[in-house]
């Protein structure tokens, strides 16, 4: 079974379901880590992070990208682009 890595990281956890949504309509498993921390308490490192199979990084990345470009307030970390 593929290791997940991180594709995404946010600052708004309603940001991080709706990319979980998009990835897995495309039939991409998606895992958020940190999904239960409070915006009230994010510390760094301590984000919504969304992880998917090493083997499907790309083809997430390739979604995220295009949901950013859709959205231009998608509440998400703008130094993520590229990651």
């Amino acid at each position: 079974m593929d290791e997940f890595v991180e594709v995404y990281t946010a600052s708004d956890i309603t940001f991080a379901y709706l990319i979980k949504a998009q990835l897995e309509d495309a039939g991409i498993p998606v895992q958020i880590a940190n999904e239960n921390v409070s915006a009230a308490y994010c510390l760094d490192g301590m984000v919504p992070r969304v992880l998917v199979p090493d083997a499907r990084a790309e083809e997430a990345r390739q979604i995220i990208t295009e949901m950013q470009q859709a959205s231009p307030t998608d509440g998400g970390d703008p130094d993520n682009e590229g990651q």
